[in-house]
C-alpha cells in the first residue's frame, strides 16, 4: 500500500503557492474565531466531501496548540457494548482519516484508509498545493490506492468526495467547476443577491450545479435550483445572533425533513449534536452524538447512538480521535 509521504515526488509543485487562486473579494464578512477546534457549521457535514474546502478545523487553534496531526478512527460496537476507549483503540476500526497540518494550522494532506473484516480494502490520499484563498479554497492532488481489491474507489467509499477548481470570480459570486462531472459550486458573497431572482439572472444555475449562499466559511444555505426559482435538495444553516455560532442546520430531501441541533458547554466548547430525520411532522429516528472532551477541550470520543421513536437504540458507532 502507498504510503501518503508518495507525494514527495511533487515537493517542487506544492512549493509554489496557489497565488492565481488566491485574490482578494468583497463578500460577506467571516465569523470571529470560535474557540472549539472543530468548526461545527461544516465539520462532520456534507461539507467535509468538498475536498477543495478544507475549512473544518479552526486554523488558530491548530497553530496555537502545535498539533501537526488529527487521526479520527471509526467503530461499529454492539448495543450492549459502547465499547471502553483503550480496547477500541487497539481493534481496527472500519474508517481512519488522518489529517496533517502545516505549522500556521492549515491543511497539508489527509489520508483515509477503509478497512473489513480487519482487512485494509482500499485508502486515498490527499495533498494541498500551497494556501488557501479567502474562500477557503486550496488545489488538492488525489491519489487513489485499491491494492487490495479492484472494486474500491470514490463511488464503493463510505465518503465519497469531489475536488473542484476555480471557473470565475466576481464581486458577485465565486464559481468552482467539480473536476469529474463539471458541475458548478456557486458561492453568491453578496447578501443582497441572495433572492431567487438574483441568482437565476447572475448565475444561471442548471439542476445540477450547486448554490451556497454566504462563503465556504460561513455558509447559510446550499442548495440547487430547478425550473429557474425552484430550491430543491436544501440544506439551511443558522447561527446565534450574539455569538455566531452555528445552532441548527437543516437538511430538506422529500418527503424526509433531518434536523441537526447543536450543542455547546456554558464556555462555548461543543459537547454534542442531535440528529433528528421527520416525515411531514412525524417523528421517525434521531442519531444522539455524545462529544467526550479531554485536553484544552479537544474531543476525544465522539457516540453515536441511534434511536427510534420509542427511544429504543438501534446502533451505536464510536469516534476515537488523537492528536500529535
Amino acid at each position: 500500500m502507498r504510503n501518503f509521504f508518495v507525494f514527495i515526488i511533487f515537493a517542487a509543485t506544492i512549493a509554489a503557492s496557489c497565488s492565481r487562486n488566491s485574490g482578494s473579494w468583497k463578500g460577506q464578512e467571516l465569523p470571529g474565531d470560535s474557540p472549539f477546534i472543530f468548526r461545527m457549521n461544516v465539520f462532520a457535514t456534507d461539507a467535509e466531501k468538498l475536498i477543495s474546502f478544507p475549512v473544518w478545523f479552526n486554523d488558530s487553534i491548530v497553530s496555537a496548540q502545535h498539533i501537526k496531526k488529527i487521526t479520527r478512527d471509526l467503530h461499529y460496537v454492539d448495543v450492549e457494548d459502547s465499547g471502553g476507549t483503550d480496547i477500541l483503540s487497539k481493534e481496527v476500526p472500519r474508517e481512519r482519516r488522518e489529517y496533517f497540518f502545516q505549522p500556521n494550522g492549515q491543511l497539508k494532506g489527509m489520508k483515509f484508509t477503509y478497512f473489513y473484516d480487519d482487512q485494509e480494502i482500499g485508502s486515498v490520499d490527499f495533498l494541498y498545493k500551497g494556501a488557501k484563498d479567502l474562500n477557503g479554497y486550496c488545489a488538492v492532488i488525489a491519489s487513489d490506492t485499491d491494492e487490495k481489491t479492484d472494486e474500491f474507489n470514490n463511488e464503493s467509499m463510505d465518503f465519497p468526495y469531489s475536488i473542484h477548481r476555480p471557473e470565475k470570480q466576481t464581486d458577485k459570486f465565486l464559481a468552482y467547476r467539480d473536476t469529474e462531472t463539471g458541475n458548478y459550486l456557486f458561492f453568491m458573497t453578496k447578501r443582497k443577491y441572495w433572492g431567487p431572482l438574483s441568482v437565476d439572472s447572475i448565475l444561471h444555475p442548471t439542476y445540477r450545479d450547486q448554490v451556497v449562499l454566504g462563503n465556504a466559511y460561513y455558509p447559510h444555505k446550499r442548495y440547487r435550483v430547478q425550473n429557474k426559482v425552484n430550491e430543491m435538495d436544501v440544506r439551511t444553516v443558522r447561527y446565534d445572533k450574539k455569538t455566531r455560532m452555528v445552532t441548527t442546520i437543516m437538511h430538506y430531501e422529500y418527503p424526509f425533513e433531518y434536523k441537526r441541533s447543536i450543542l455547546y458547554s456554558s464556555k462555548g466548547f461543543c459537547t454534542g449534536y442531535i440528529d433528528s430525520t421527520f416525515s411531514g411532522n412525524e417523528f421517525l429516528t434521531r442519531v444522539i452524538s455524545e462529544m467526550e472532551l479531554g485536553k484544552s477541550n479537544k474531543p476525544v470520543k465522539i457516540t453515536h447512538r441511534k434511536e427510534n421513536s420509542q427511544n429504543r437504540t438501534g446502533r451505536i458507532s464510536i469516534e476515537l480521535i488523537k492528536y500529535e
